[in-house]
């Protein structure tokens, strides 16, 4: 949670007053900050309080994964500075090793690193994305040549609930759908639509408007089209127009 707030003061409320050089591989957080310039985000970082070196390298690997307003992703740094914090068993940064080899960012997908690094989050108590994000990636192992295990990637989401439970409902209905259980496709994405979950609104738009598991009902069709569609759901801003065209 502390790593969370830090991250919102330092994205949002902060802003970004760089060098201008180059951002090359530095040895410290303050070499980081010395490159980047005083008032930017590496400096913010650095002054921290109250947070542990490890937790600052993990949040310095995070905005180098993600980018910032001034530069892109730089995969490189984020996965030196990400290894270092997790050489003291950083949770956080072992979740984010995770999903740069669960999404292929700098190196190649890698699903058993992936895995590997899920795991060392969990254990060492990541309390936010790292339980659905490995149920996520053990979703998806059709893709990596590797059969669906229904009941170990359920038991993960079941145990995301009570942390991310707007993902851990959206992925229980993906999952189940690969089952052609429809009812529990509908429960779950029920579940993760009052939750605010943008592609469980859209989800639900097409059961209805399909008439799929329910009843075709055109306005809960348009009345959960229009919800995913105000958070800016592509698919669902294209069926809505459908609609009201009919």
């Amino acid at each position: 949670m502390k790593l969370k707030c830090a991250l919102l003061s330092v994205f949002f409320l902060i802003n970004c007053t760089g060098s201008g050089k180059d951002l090359v591989n530095a040895e410290s957080l303050e070499s980081e900050c010395e490159i980047a310039g005083l008032g930017s985000k590496q400096c913010q970082i650095n002054e921290l309080k109250d947070y542990t070196l490890d937790e600052k390298e993990a949040l310095l690997g995070w905005l180098y994964m993600n980018g910032a307003e001034s530069f892109s992703p730089n995969y490189e740094k984020a996965e030196f500075w990400l290894k270092k914090a997790s050489e003291n068993n950083n949770p956080e940064a072992f979740n984010s090793l995770g999903m740069m080899y669960f999404l292929g960012l700098g190196q190649a997908i890698n699903y058993h690193q992936a895995e590997k690094y899920f795991l060392l989050a969990n254990q060492y108590g990541e309390k936010k994305e790292a339980k659905v994000n490995l149920a996520e990636l053990y979703r998806s192992s059709p893709a990596f040549g590797i059969s669906l295990d229904f009941e170990k990637t359920k038991q993960w989401y079941i145990l995301a609930e009570s942390e991310n439970p707007s993902r851990a409902y959206e992925g229980l209905s993906k999952l189940y759908l690969t089952q052609n259980n429809y009812k529990e496709v509908y429960n779950y994405a029920s579940k993760a639509a009052v939750l605010g979950n943008q592609e469980s609104q859209y989800n639900l738009g097409v059961l209805y408007e399909k008439g799929i598991y329910v009843k075709k009902d055109k306005k809960q069709a348009e009345y959960w089209y229009t919800q995913a569609a105000e958070q800016g759901h592509a698919n669902a801003i294209h069926n809505l127009k459908g609609l009201k065209q009919e």
